[in-house]
């Protein structure tokens, strides 16, 4: 969602990619767990999953020795928090394929056990999810971690995708080193019913987190050419593909790709079809199907026969080429294929490539355990069989590929997907002590329609896509580097960030879209409920010391925010509650705001207002009702303030009359009761034209003097002009000002950014006002607001 000031985040569907690195950053130290305990933990249902029995005893004792009500495995009790001890630290000898099986499918059944009341939850308070991990305490990204336990990854990947699934669960994945290690029980009392940061690591007795760093590729270090050989594991499609021909058409590399099927033999009835044969041939499948042959197995039938169109498609366009491109038959999961595989082809290994992978993207309840098991195997077995083989070899690289779903958080859906692609992430850095060669993960987004993506239009709202061309240079550049750890490329942040994400991640001025993003991170407060697409209430503090603009105006000689940056907070909040398909949405009007000046008081800092918001279509707009009311005061009582925000592109069939409220009018000849100082909000001097109409120039009032924060907050609402017609509605500097309480505006029409002076003109009668650039006359906003000055001459 766009507002009148702001950019639509990732406005193209292709966009260039950041390279960034995770460091780890301290974070700040908890409350004594004996201080605020019972308040989290008193009376909260948990569901205690994984583990063995004398650390899981443990920590059970642990909380009920803090009221929490503890049962242990997936019973389908009802919950209101699962801990999940995962797995276990590996024995001495090494940590087999396979070894997550068990803990994971207790996990899952734990998540079905609790799925239809947590994904209905709207209260974003109650649910809690936390994972602990035994990765050293630095989620394996210390140069001093050694992983006790390298599979822990599977378990951060999912709890980073839970908030697809369950929009109100707080998740936490706790990573331990040996200290934390011997003090579970009390680290999780600790970190269990939080919110804020979904990763958190608990390392030499501090707590640590992961902020994205940007940072550039080495210099090309490894030597790659004729005479080498990459081995690519699922490399016959897809982004793998791409890559094979780059290296063996660029670099004259023998590139030896692998798929779990047979290459074709030529007599198939597809072979050698283009594109537009392969479509008849659908065509015809469909034509001759057996009525009684449901469609989706005929569905899946094709979706098979087209993945080996295309492996032959491939490789004989190769050969065509002259490409020393060689495909292998190899189930990558199969310890002993893949012995063979490395014996035929490791005299002459350079390089391996772990590209396969498979998704079936599907919510939990319509995925089986089978699927989630087939995608974390593809990604996290066939990565230690592969490393298994060839760790004592004279290697110069070996490549994970990843995703950023591992890494962020997967899109609806890709559950365990992201499980698979974090644990490899994690396994990655596991492996680099192990080995002698590099070791990386180079986590993407999204290709432009290549590769593993069910939904290219549905996974464009979390980030822009990755141009191919750019994406296979920066591919070979990390190869020939030789870089070492995860390496993520991130594009734009997308529409689909979800208040859960904002709180759980640092977001830092590094990571691209960050300016979009930003403003509507730092406006939406804490969540207290949350139903996507519809309504989202939180809790927002405004500090007198952080909101320096509220010392410039006064309510009954009392500092106050200004009704500015309320309708700000407003239209801020709403971004958060959009449509289900995420549109890219212009804000086009504020209608009906009704605002007690009582509300506003700072009557003592901080001032905590709750804020709902509510969204729904009315006709071709989409409307967003936003109220405020003081924390502690109920729904519905007296000082609540209410507004519309319409998003849209259409302009008002007529304007928005004025809010049909009881109000009241005082008149003032002291101290107005309303009072603006002007030491932040410049100051315009009113006058009149020939025709009589009230005129004034305001210069912009910059975002930086609104708020202390590191970050510039730029702004949807243009601040100096409206608090100037304020300003000039009561009336101060004649001899009387007057107040009508609760504040009336019809409406305010943002038509452009306010990029420097504005004028603003206006009929006092009616009450009609437009501001426009003072340079361009480029219309900025027109507001419909009481008549006025209602007392006196306009101020001057």
């Amino acid at each position: 969602m766009t507002t009148a000031t702001t950019p639509a985040a990732g406005g193209t569907d292709v966009q260039p990619v950041s390279r960034m690195v995770w460091r780890l950053t301290g974070l700040p130290p908890l409350p004594d767990p004996e201080t605020d305990a019972a308040d989290r933990l008193a009376g909260l249902r948990v569901l205690l999953v994984n583990g063995d029995p004398g650390t899981a005893a443990a920590v059970e004792r642990e909380l009920k020795g803090h009221g929490a009500l503890v049962h242990r495995g997936a019973g389908g009790a009802p919950a209101d928090a699962v801990v999940d001890l995962a797995m276990d630290p590996a024995p001495a000898g090494g940590q087999p394929a396979g070894a997550w099986d068990e803990a994971l499918t207790e996990t899952v059944a734990a998540l079905r056990g609790v799925y239809e009341d947590w994904a209905e939850e709207s209260d974003a308070r109650r649910l809690f999810y936390l994972a602990v991990t035994h990765l050293g305490g630095g989620m394996g990204q210390h140069a001093r971690d050694e992983p006790a336990q390298p599979l822990g990854g599977i378990w951060a990947g999912l709890a980073k995708t839970l908030h697809r699934e369950f929009p109100n669960c707080n998740a936490r994945v706790v990573d331990v080193d040996d200290a934390a290690r011997a003090d579970l029980p009390a680290v999780i009392a600790a970190e269990l019913g939080r919110t804020g940061p979904i990763e958190v690591g608990r390392r030499g007795g501090a707590r640590l987190t992961l902020t994205p760093v940007e940072a550039p590729v080495g210099p090309p270090a490894v030597p790659l050419g004729p005479g080498d050989t990459v081995l690519i594991s699922g490399g016959a499609r897809g982004i793998g593909w791409r890559l094979a021909r780059e290296l063996a058409g660029r670099d004259g590399a023998h590139v030896v790709v692998t798929g779990r099927e047979p290459f074709p033999t030529g007599e198939e009835p597809w072979w050698g079809l283009d594109e537009e044969g392969w479509r008849a041939f659908e065509r015809e499948t469909w034509r001759l199907r057996d009525p009684g042959t449901p469609p989706a197995r005929v569905r899946a039938g094709l979706a098979r026969t087209r993945r080996q169109w295309e492996v032959a498609t491939h490789l004989t366009a190769a050969r065509r080429e002259g490409l020393a491109v060689e495909y292998a038959q190899c189930d990558i999961t199969d310890p002993a294929q893949v012995r063979d595989l490395v014996r035929r082809h490791g005299a002459r290994l350079a390089g391996v490539i772990h590209n396969a992978g498979v998704d079936s993207a599907a919510r939990l309840p319509r995925t089986t355990d089978e699927e989630i098991r087939r995608t974390v195997r593809t990604k996290i077995d066939g990565f230690l069989n592969l490393f298994e083989e060839v760790r004592r070899l004279p290697l110069r690289f070996f490549c994970s590929v990843g995703s950023l779903t591992g890494r962020l958080g997967g899109m609806v859906g890709q559950l365990g997907y992201a499980a698979a692609n974090e644990g490899l992430a994690r396994l990655g850095t596991w492996a680099a002590r192990r080995a002698d060669f590099p070791v990386m993960t180079l986590a993407w987004p999204t290709w432009d329609r290549v590769g593993l993506i069910a939904n290219f239009s549905a996974a464009l709202r979390y980030m822009p896509a990755l141009d191919v061309t750019e994406g296979l240079a920066r591919w070979r550049a990390e190869l020939l580097a030789g870089s070492r750890g995860e390496v993520t490329f991130v594009g734009p942040l997308g529409k689909a960030i979800d208040p859960g994400q904002a709180t759980g991640y640092p977001v830092v001025p590094a990571l691209p879209g960050y300016a979009a993003a930003f403003p509507r991170i730092f406006h939406l407060g804490a969540t207290t409920a949350f139903t996507p697409h519809a309504r989202l209430t939180t809790t927002v503090t405004f500090e007198r010391e952080r909101v320096p603009v509220a010392g410039d105006f006064h309510v009954d000689g009392v500092p106050a925010l200004p009704l500015s940056v309320l309708l700000e907070s407003a239209a801020r909040g709403a971004e958060w509650v959009v449509p289900q398909d995420f549109p890219t949405l212009r804000l086009n009007r504020i209608e009906g705001v009704v605002v007690p000046a009582a509300l506003l008081r700072f009557d003592r800092s901080p001032l905590r207002l709750v804020r709902e918001a509510e969204g729904a279509h009315e006709g071709d707009a989409w409307v967003v009702r936003v109220r405020f009311r003081r924390a502690g005061d109920a729904a519905g009582g007296g000082r609540e303030a209410s507004v519309r925000l319409v998003f849209g592109d259409g302009a008002p069939a007529v304007p928005a009359a004025l809010p049909d409220v009881p109000r009241t009018t005082t008149w003032r000849s002291g101290s107005p009761y309303l009072r603006w100082r002007s030491t932040v909000v410049p100051l315009g001097v009113w006058t009149r034209d020939a025709s009589g109409r009230h005129v004034a120039e305001v210069a912009p009032c910059a975002p930086g003097d609104l708020w202390v924060t590191p970050h510039e907050v730029p702004t949807v609402v243009p601040v100096a002009p409206l608090e100037n017609l304020l300003r000039l509605w009561a009336g101060q500097g004649g001899p009387l000002s007057v107040t009508s309480d609760p504040l009336v505006i019809g409406q305010l029409a943002l038509h452009a950014d306010q990029r420097g002076p504005c004028r603003i003109e206006g009929d006092a009668a009616v009450g009609v006002w437009r501001v426009t650039c003072a340079h361009t006359g480029e219309p900025v906003m027109t507001v419909h607001g009481p008549p006025g000055p209602l007392g006196g001459p306009a101020p001057g």
